[in-house]
């Protein structure tokens, strides 16, 4: 079976041969696996996770570029100051394994200036990534599973562009400018979504951090009338193009409340479902025949603090709640970080995976520790 139809029988919820796997590392993480494992990554990016034996793989475009603003000399605009397409500046903050790039000036911070702002034209600015994807899907897409990857899709847009702070304050405002910079980032993520779903991806992937850990970001009346209705629309445009085509949503923190609402916009896969801040056992007897759970090992806790036993038990246990029935994508909660437990505990994980993630799963399932509740 080749990856790619591992991937198409779990997002169908079916069980493969093996549960399709993945994970997220930091460039510190991967770097250092390249070169113990002395892989050739000049000519083929992939190149790493091929050899990891990951069965899907993505290349971002969109708001979502901007992370990678500090390894292109060309955005840069200062000692440590490197600068998007859209005006966002961005600088490193090192630590004492590894580092991570934050926002440290919102090109709207002043309402005033969003009169006279030019917005990009998302085929220009990420022609590199367009070309990359289609290059991708001719020369991997029959084989392994590819997802268009348009992350940070609408909210998180907005507010990278405004500030968070004020971007809420906007929401209890003034609600006109806040749909008006919605549509702007909506439709700037769907022309560049449209553009991946006619190139063939499997799967389209947004995302929008609308969640705490504890809950929503905001009243669930409001996400549920400035998010989800757009949200709707745009998958739907999507699914228009290819009907075939399945729809991933990433957001993390505290989801549960969300998943009938996501559902209901047209979403097939959920990443991660934070496992500490969700009931991971609930959600699975829940919404199993409804949504694929992309994720979600921990990586705050297990993958940078724990031993290698600690990940593998994780990994476990992971499988054994969410693979059984199909519909799971094995992969990390999130990105694991450069601590000094990363390197032996990344290596556990992918030993643990490809040890456990063999159909029919043989482990038993977790039971819930309380039911999956939707916020009214």
């Amino acid at each position: 079976m080749t990856s790619k139809e591992r991937v198409q029988m779990a997002i169908n919820h079916e069980e493969p041969d093996k549960v399709p796997l993945d994970s997220w590392m930091a460039p510190e993480v991967a770097d250092e696996l390249v070169r113990i494992l002395n892989i050739d990554t000049s000519k083929d990016s992939f190149a790493l996770g091929k050899r990891l034996g990951n069965d899907f793989f993505y290349r971002a475009v969109g708001f979502c570029e901007g992370f990678s603003s500090i390894y292109d000399e060309s955005k840069k605009i200062g000692d440590n100051l490197y600068k998007d397409d859209f005006g966002i500046q961005w600088a490193y903050k090192r630590q004492s394994h590894g580092g991570y790039c934050e926002m440290v000036v919102h090109p709207l911070a002043d309402k005033n200036a969003y009169g006279a702002f030019t917005w990009p034209d998302p085929l220009v600015v990420s022609k590199v990534g367009l070309q990359e994807n289609k290059a991708l899907i001719a020369n991997e897409g029959k084989t392994y599973g590819i997802i268009g990857a348009v992350a940070c899709s609408m909210l998180e847009g907005a507010w990278y562009l405004r500030g968070l702070n004020n971007f809420l304050m906007d929401v209890a405002s003034d609600l006109d400018f806040v749909n008006d910079l919605l549509d702007h980032t909506m439709n700037h993520s769907l022309i560049l979504s449209k553009e991946l779903v006619k190139m063939g991806v499997d799967i389209l992937w947004w995302g929008d951090d609308f969640s705490f850990e504890t809950g929503p970001i905001m009243q669930p009346e409001l996400i549920r009338k400035l998010l989800f209705p757009r949200y709707a629309r745009v998958f739907n445009e999507l699914r228009a193009i290819d009907k075939n085509v399945k729809i991933a949503f990433h957001c993390d923190g505290k989801v549960e409340w969300a998943l009938d609402d996501l559902i209901d916009a047209g979403v097939d896969i959920i990443n991660p479902l934070q496992p500490d801040a969700n009931d991971v056992p609930a959600a699975k007897k829940r919404y199993g025949k409804k949504l694929t759970v992309w994720g979600n090992v921990d990586t705050r806790h297990v993958m940078s603090h724990g031993s290698a036993t600690d990940v593998v038990e994780e990994v476990k246990n992971v499988i054994r709640t969410l693979s059984p029935g199909g519909g799971h994508l094995l992969s990390s909660n999130h990105t694991i970080q450069a601590t000094p437990r990363a390197l032996e505990n990344t290596i556990a994980f992918y030993w643990a995976a490809h040890t456990f993630r063999n159909y029919p799963i043989r482990l038993q399932p977790v039971a819930e520790t309380r039911k999956a509740t939707r916020v009214v």
